[in-house]
């Protein structure tokens, strides 16, 4: 069986045939380059019911559900102007500058059960963590300088404790802190501590030179 074409009807096959390849040789380079899979288009009912879903590097990248959207943006809304609330955390001070580094922060509200021995509520990141994070990213995501020099008990550091039995909040520092007493007023406003509520304990894990053993 013979079967006749148009001129206009070859045309027309040879540019659809140009066009998928184009399109596979495109759709291989990006996943390439970007390591994404790309995933078949979902029809219009998929499009209004689920979110687009790509892969990058093994981590799923998807848009919000609008429920999620909505509860996202509800529990945003009800943290708005609460920066201001008393925090727990632990910091660094740079002597240098007088200036805290490496600070951490978590508001007390966030706590619903005391976290520390004595009854008393901090936050759970540790310093020799943090430092090394910092370190890690001041290396090789920088310049290479900043505050992060050495070992992380050299630097004067301290923690934020809260007693809720007490209302009371704690600056657990070294001994240092004789020789700075300025950074008192540098943690109270950090932390957004209430002076009337605030006392400064020193105690020797918090010395320069101490650590973790």
């Amino acid at each position: 069986m013979t079967y006749t074409l148009t001129e206009e009807q070859l045309q027309q096959i040879v540019q659809e045939s140009i066009e998928e390849t184009l399109k596979e040789s495109v759709q291989r380079s990006i996943k390439k380059i970007l390591d994404i899979e790309i995933v078949p288009s979902p029809s219009t009912e998929q499009q209004m019911t689920a979110p687009p879903v790509a892969v990058h590097k093994g981590i799923r990248v998807q848009d919000f559900s609008a429920d999620q959207y909505q509860e996202a943006m509800q529990t945003m809304a009800a943290n708005r102007g609460k920066d201001d609330e008393p925090k727990v955390g632990i910091f660094w001070y740079n002597r240098a500058k007088k200036e805290l580094f490496g600070v951490v922060t978590r508001k007390v509200s966030d706590f619903t059960t005391t976290n520390a021995r004595g009854g008393l509520i901090t936050c759970t990141e540790m310093h020799e963590d943090v430092w090394k994070k910092g370190f890690r990213k001041q290396k090789y995501h920088g310049d290479g300088t900043g505050p992060y020099v050495g070992a992380y008990e050299d630097k004067p550091r301290g923690r934020i404790f809260y007693s809720p039995s007490e209302d009371q909040y704690i600056i657990a520092v070294g001994q240092w802190v004789h020789e700075n007493p300025e950074v008192v007023d540098l943690i109270v406003e950090e932390f957004n501590l209430p002076m009337e509520k605030t006392l400064v304990q020193c105690a020797e894990h918090w010395d320069i030179g101490q650590k973790w053993v």
